[in-house]
Protein backbone atom coordinates (compact mmCIF):
# COMPACT_ATOMS: atom_id res chain seq x y z
CA UNK A 1 0.00 0.00 0.00
CA UNK A 2 1.51 3.34 -1.19
CA UNK A 3 1.72 6.94 0.64
CA UNK A 4 -1.14 9.61 0.73
CA UNK A 5 -0.68 12.96 0.67
CA UNK A 6 -2.30 15.36 2.94
CA UNK A 7 -1.81 19.05 3.07
CA UNK A 8 -3.21 21.97 5.56
CA UNK A 9 -2.79 25.87 5.41
CA UNK A 10 -3.06 27.90 7.76
CA UNK A 11 -2.68 31.91 8.84
CA UNK A 12 -0.29 33.00 11.72
CA UNK A 13 -1.28 36.79 12.76
CA UNK A 14 -1.86 38.53 16.31
CA UNK A 15 1.02 36.39 18.03
CA UNK A 16 3.84 37.66 19.88
CA UNK A 17 6.18 38.83 17.11
CA UNK A 18 9.53 36.94 18.38
CA UNK A 19 6.93 33.22 17.88
CA UNK A 20 5.29 34.46 14.71
CA UNK A 21 7.57 31.67 13.06
CA UNK A 22 7.38 28.96 15.50
CA UNK A 23 3.26 29.27 15.48
CA UNK A 24 3.70 29.53 11.57
CA UNK A 25 5.51 26.13 11.38
CA UNK A 26 3.14 24.75 14.28
CA UNK A 27 -0.63 25.84 13.31
CA UNK A 28 0.12 23.97 9.79
CA UNK A 29 1.69 20.97 11.37
CA UNK A 30 -0.31 20.32 13.97
CA UNK A 31 -3.00 19.92 11.75
CA UNK A 32 -0.87 17.34 9.47
CA UNK A 33 -0.34 15.29 12.45
CA UNK A 34 -3.44 15.14 13.83
CA UNK A 35 -4.53 13.21 10.28
CA UNK A 36 -2.12 10.65 11.45
CA UNK A 37 0.78 12.32 8.73
CA UNK A 38 4.15 12.54 9.24
CA UNK A 39 4.79 16.62 7.86
CA UNK A 40 7.55 16.38 4.93
CA UNK A 41 6.98 19.40 2.87
CA UNK A 42 6.40 23.22 3.84
CA UNK A 43 5.51 26.78 2.06
CA UNK A 44 5.57 29.85 3.49
CA UNK A 45 4.26 33.23 2.77
CA UNK A 46 5.55 36.26 5.32
CA UNK A 47 3.42 39.54 4.52
CA UNK A 48 4.74 42.67 6.91
CA UNK A 49 3.93 45.67 6.77
CA UNK A 50 5.99 48.65 4.88
CA UNK A 51 7.62 49.66 7.66
CA UNK A 52 9.10 46.33 8.80
CA UNK A 53 12.32 45.67 9.57
CA UNK A 54 15.00 43.44 7.83
CA UNK A 55 15.34 42.60 11.50
CA UNK A 56 11.85 41.27 11.98
CA UNK A 57 11.84 39.83 8.75
CA UNK A 58 14.67 37.29 9.42
CA UNK A 59 13.70 36.45 12.97
CA UNK A 60 10.13 35.38 11.28
CA UNK A 61 12.10 33.10 8.63
CA UNK A 62 14.68 31.70 11.25
CA UNK A 63 12.10 30.63 13.64
CA UNK A 64 10.03 28.65 10.55
CA UNK A 65 13.50 27.34 9.45
CA UNK A 66 14.57 25.71 12.92
CA UNK A 67 11.05 24.48 13.81
CA UNK A 68 11.70 23.11 9.81
CA UNK A 69 14.65 21.45 11.01
CA UNK A 70 14.04 19.97 14.22
CA UNK A 71 10.81 18.26 12.74
CA UNK A 72 12.64 17.26 9.69
CA UNK A 73 10.48 19.09 7.18
CA UNK A 74 12.09 20.58 4.06
CA UNK A 75 10.64 23.82 2.88
CA UNK A 76 10.56 23.94 -0.73
CA UNK A 77 9.59 27.76 -1.31
CA UNK A 78 8.12 30.93 0.02
CA UNK A 79 7.58 34.00 -0.54
CA UNK A 80 8.34 37.54 1.93
CA UNK A 81 7.03 41.07 1.02
CA UNK A 82 6.25 44.43 2.43
CA UNK A 83 3.06 46.24 1.45
CA UNK A 84 1.39 48.95 2.82
CA UNK A 85 -2.34 47.10 2.91
CA UNK A 86 -0.54 44.89 5.44
CA UNK A 87 -1.19 46.46 9.61
CA UNK A 88 0.63 43.61 10.69
CA UNK A 89 2.84 40.12 10.13
CA UNK A 90 1.11 38.03 8.45
CA UNK A 91 2.58 34.56 7.71
CA UNK A 92 1.07 32.02 6.07
CA UNK A 93 2.43 28.33 5.67
CA UNK A 94 1.20 25.19 3.75
CA UNK A 95 2.52 21.75 5.34
CA UNK A 96 2.30 18.52 3.31
CA UNK A 97 2.41 15.11 5.32
CA UNK A 98 2.17 11.49 4.49
CA UNK A 99 0.88 8.34 5.82
CA UNK A 100 -0.64 5.08 4.73
CA UNK A 101 -4.34 5.63 5.58
CA UNK A 102 -4.87 9.11 7.13
CA UNK A 103 -7.15 9.26 10.24
CA UNK A 104 -10.28 11.35 10.01
CA UNK A 105 -13.30 11.60 12.56
CA UNK A 106 -15.21 9.38 10.15
CA UNK A 107 -13.38 5.83 11.51
CA UNK A 108 -14.92 6.78 15.28
CA UNK A 109 -17.47 4.55 16.32
CA UNK A 110 -19.88 4.32 18.89
CA UNK A 111 -18.30 3.60 22.34
CA UNK A 112 -15.02 4.88 21.49
CA UNK A 113 -13.57 6.41 24.44
CA UNK A 114 -12.41 10.05 24.27
CA UNK A 115 -8.82 10.68 25.45
CA UNK A 116 -7.66 14.18 25.61
CA UNK A 117 -4.08 15.33 25.71
CA UNK A 118 -2.72 18.56 26.19
CA UNK A 119 -3.53 21.42 28.33
CA UNK A 120 -6.95 23.19 28.01
CA UNK A 121 -7.26 27.39 28.12
CA UNK A 122 -2.99 27.20 27.67
CA UNK A 123 -3.66 29.44 24.57
CA UNK A 124 -5.86 31.73 26.32
CA UNK A 125 -3.18 32.27 29.57
CA UNK A 126 -0.33 32.53 26.82
CA UNK A 127 -2.04 35.41 25.53
CA UNK A 128 -2.65 37.03 28.21
CA UNK A 129 0.77 36.83 29.43
CA UNK A 130 1.89 38.70 26.79
CA UNK A 131 -0.97 40.97 25.99
CA UNK A 132 -2.37 41.37 29.49
CA UNK A 133 0.06 40.32 31.53
CA UNK A 134 -1.31 42.45 34.93
CA UNK A 135 -4.66 40.11 34.55
CA UNK A 136 -2.34 37.44 35.65
CA UNK A 137 0.32 38.97 38.18
CA UNK A 138 -2.33 40.74 40.30
CA UNK A 139 -3.78 37.47 40.88
CA UNK A 140 -1.63 35.15 40.72
CA UNK A 141 1.84 36.66 40.54
CA UNK A 142 5.01 37.49 38.56
CA UNK A 143 5.74 33.36 38.55
CA UNK A 144 2.54 33.04 36.60
CA UNK A 145 3.14 35.48 33.98
CA UNK A 146 6.58 34.14 33.60
CA UNK A 147 5.37 30.49 33.38
CA UNK A 148 2.49 31.45 30.61
CA UNK A 149 4.95 33.36 28.77
CA UNK A 150 7.23 30.79 28.08
CA UNK A 151 4.02 27.73 27.18
CA UNK A 152 4.33 28.23 23.45
CA UNK A 153 5.31 24.61 23.35
CA UNK A 154 2.08 23.77 24.87
CA UNK A 155 0.63 24.48 21.88
CA UNK A 156 1.50 22.35 19.21
CA UNK A 157 -0.21 19.33 18.42
CA UNK A 158 2.79 17.66 16.67
CA UNK A 159 4.27 15.90 19.04
CA UNK A 160 1.02 14.42 20.97
CA UNK A 161 -0.69 13.33 17.44
CA UNK A 162 2.44 11.48 16.25
CA UNK A 163 3.12 9.50 19.84
CA UNK A 164 -0.97 8.79 19.87
CA UNK A 165 -0.55 6.64 16.34
CA UNK A 166 2.53 5.48 17.39
CA UNK A 167 1.33 3.99 20.63
CA UNK A 168 -1.95 2.86 19.81
CA UNK A 169 -4.70 2.53 17.30
CA UNK A 170 -6.68 5.43 16.75
CA UNK A 171 -10.26 6.07 15.23
CA UNK A 172 -9.83 9.72 14.96
CA UNK A 173 -8.15 13.18 16.20
CA UNK A 174 -9.02 16.67 16.04
CA UNK A 175 -6.52 19.40 17.61
CA UNK A 176 -8.22 22.41 19.19
CA UNK A 177 -7.76 25.94 18.37
CA UNK A 178 -10.23 29.37 19.12
CA UNK A 179 -13.77 27.89 20.73
CA UNK A 180 -11.64 25.86 22.94
CA UNK A 181 -13.36 22.73 23.97
CA UNK A 182 -16.72 23.76 22.89
CA UNK A 183 -15.66 23.93 19.01
CA UNK A 184 -13.33 20.97 19.22
CA UNK A 185 -15.87 18.39 20.73
CA UNK A 186 -18.54 19.79 18.58
CA UNK A 187 -16.65 19.41 15.48
CA UNK A 188 -15.62 16.02 16.07
CA UNK A 189 -18.77 15.09 16.56
CA UNK A 190 -20.11 17.12 13.36
CA UNK A 191 -17.10 14.71 11.52
CA UNK A 192 -17.88 11.75 12.69
CA UNK A 193 -21.53 12.21 13.01
CA UNK A 194 -22.14 10.79 16.31
CA UNK A 195 -22.99 12.06 19.76
CA UNK A 196 -20.82 11.95 22.96
CA UNK A 197 -20.87 12.26 26.91
CA UNK A 198 -18.23 14.47 28.55
CA UNK A 199 -17.65 14.49 31.71
CA UNK A 200 -16.41 18.48 32.75
CA UNK A 201 -15.46 17.54 36.46
CA UNK A 202 -12.28 15.05 34.49
CA UNK A 203 -10.60 18.17 31.90
CA UNK A 204 -7.59 18.82 33.43
CA UNK A 205 -7.97 22.87 33.47
CA UNK A 206 -5.31 25.25 35.07
CA UNK A 207 -6.52 26.71 38.26
CA UNK A 208 -5.58 30.26 36.80
CA UNK A 209 -8.50 29.52 33.91
CA UNK A 210 -10.82 28.54 36.13
CA UNK A 211 -10.36 31.56 39.15
CA UNK A 212 -10.66 33.80 35.73
CA UNK A 213 -13.83 31.92 34.67
CA UNK A 214 -15.59 32.10 37.43
CA UNK A 215 -14.26 35.83 37.61
CA UNK A 216 -15.28 37.28 34.69
CA UNK A 217 -17.92 34.82 33.67
CA UNK A 218 -16.89 32.55 30.74
CA UNK A 219 -17.02 28.89 30.59
CA UNK A 220 -13.96 27.12 30.64
CA UNK A 221 -14.72 24.99 28.28
CA UNK A 222 -14.91 27.54 25.18
CA UNK A 223 -11.61 29.40 25.97
CA UNK A 224 -8.89 29.08 23.04
CA UNK A 225 -6.88 26.04 23.38
CA UNK A 226 -4.60 25.09 20.32
CA UNK A 227 -2.41 22.11 21.35
CA UNK A 228 -4.81 20.02 22.80
CA UNK A 229 -5.46 16.98 21.32
CA UNK A 230 -8.83 15.43 21.21
CA UNK A 231 -9.12 11.00 20.03
CA UNK A 232 -11.01 8.64 20.17
CA UNK A 233 -9.25 5.52 21.31
CA UNK A 234 -11.48 1.53 20.63
CA UNK A 235 -12.94 0.50 23.79
CA UNK A 236 -10.91 -2.66 23.03
CA UNK A 237 -7.66 -1.35 23.57
CA UNK A 238 -5.59 -0.73 27.21
CA UNK A 239 -6.08 2.64 27.45
CA UNK A 240 -4.66 2.87 31.07
CA UNK A 241 -1.13 1.21 28.99
CA UNK A 242 -1.61 4.17 26.43
CA UNK A 243 -1.88 6.82 29.36
CA UNK A 244 1.12 5.68 31.07
CA UNK A 245 2.99 5.73 27.57
CA UNK A 246 1.73 9.22 26.78
CA UNK A 247 2.64 10.34 30.61
CA UNK A 248 6.08 8.97 30.72
CA UNK A 249 6.30 11.39 27.21
CA UNK A 250 5.67 14.44 29.16
CA UNK A 251 2.30 14.87 28.13
CA UNK A 252 -0.93 15.59 30.40
CA UNK A 253 -3.54 12.72 29.56
CA UNK A 254 -7.04 12.12 31.04
CA UNK A 255 -10.51 10.06 29.51
CA UNK A 256 -12.88 12.47 29.56
CA UNK A 257 -16.04 10.77 28.11
CA UNK A 258 -17.06 8.43 25.26
CA UNK A 259 -18.71 8.48 21.63
CA UNK A 260 -22.96 8.01 21.72
CA UNK A 261 -24.57 7.32 19.07
CA UNK A 262 -26.79 11.11 19.21
CA UNK A 263 -26.55 12.63 21.95
CA UNK A 264 -24.50 15.19 23.07
CA UNK A 265 -24.07 15.40 26.80
CA UNK A 266 -22.13 17.01 29.51
CA UNK A 267 -21.81 15.58 33.03
CA UNK A 268 -21.28 18.38 35.37
CA UNK A 269 -20.86 17.56 39.44
CA UNK A 270 -22.93 14.34 38.49
CA UNK A 271 -25.45 16.06 37.09
CA UNK A 272 -26.14 15.69 32.96
CA UNK A 273 -27.06 18.35 30.80
CA UNK A 274 -26.82 19.33 27.33
CA UNK A 275 -23.65 20.13 26.14
CA UNK A 276 -23.27 23.42 24.80
CA UNK A 277 -23.16 24.43 21.04
CA UNK A 278 -20.14 25.95 19.32
CA UNK A 279 -22.74 29.36 18.62
CA UNK A 280 -23.57 29.69 22.33
CA UNK A 281 -20.65 30.11 24.11
CA UNK A 282 -17.74 32.67 23.22
CA UNK A 283 -14.28 32.38 23.00
CA UNK A 284 -13.02 35.04 25.59
CA UNK A 285 -9.83 35.46 24.75
CA UNK A 286 -10.43 38.68 22.36
CA UNK A 287 -11.77 40.44 25.71
CA UNK A 288 -9.14 39.34 28.46
CA UNK A 289 -6.18 39.91 25.95
CA UNK A 290 -7.10 43.31 24.88
CA UNK A 291 -6.92 44.84 28.27
CA UNK A 292 -8.75 44.64 32.01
Amino acid sequence: MGLTRVYATDPALGVPEEDLGYFAFHFSASDVAVLGAEPKLMTSTILLPADASDELALRIAKGIDWEAYRYGVTVITGHTGRYESVKEPVVVTTVIGEVREPVTPKLARVGDRLLLVGIPGAELLYGIAHFNPTLLEERFGRRSVEKWRRARWMLTAVDSARDLVLFSRVNGMKDGAEGGLVRLLNDFADAAELGFTVNKDLIPFPPELLKLSREREFDPLAASSSGVVLAAIPSSLPLGFLKDLMESHGFVVRLIGELKKDRRELIVNGEVKEFPSSEEVRDPYPDLTQGS
